[in-house]
């Protein structure tokens, strides 16, 4: 449980729950992944948005952003490969105070990897709303 508090674009480590896993009956994400947070606006108190971070490259049709090279060095995010941000399948939880939250594997005492710059969160939000206008969104809720 972490008590960063919650920002648009803080990148943090989760155990995020695909929609298909949530459909079958899962209840945990089989795999801790970096995600992105967005917070929603006059939802509640704490409520957040989060969108997984992979570094599968995206099917025709799915509604992602891939993420600048220099966002993933900066934030030293695992790996060294291409990454996208996918903006059709979220979780919505509460922060801070997520059970869901997984310490970063290089400093157990912290949660985020930082936030992504303000121009590239604004190609984010713009893909994010595209994607909620034309219904793509899958949202598995996860409070607690």
């Amino acid at each position: 449980m972490t008590t960063e508090p919650p920002e648009t674009g803080l990148v943090v480590r989760y155990s995020f729950l695909w929609p298909r896993e949530h459909d079958r009956g899962e209840i945990e994400g089989r795999k801790d992944r970096p995600v992105c947070l967005v917070v929603p606006v006059d939802v509640g108190q704490g409520a957040v948005v989060v969108f997984p971070i992979t570094t599968q490259e995206p099917l025709p049709g799915r509604s992602a952003v891939a993420v600048p090279d220099t966002e993933r060095r900066r934030l030293k995010l695992p790996g060294d490969r291409p990454c996208w941000i996918m903006l059709d399948e979220a979780n919505s939880d509460v922060m801070p105070g997520s059970y869901h939250l997984v310490p970063l594997e290089t400093h157990p005492l912290r949660y985020a990897y930082g936030r992504f710059s303000p121009a590239f969160m604004r190609v984010v939000l713009r893909t994010m709303g595209e994607s909620i206008r034309a219904r793509q969104l899958r949202m598995v809720p996860r409070e607690r």
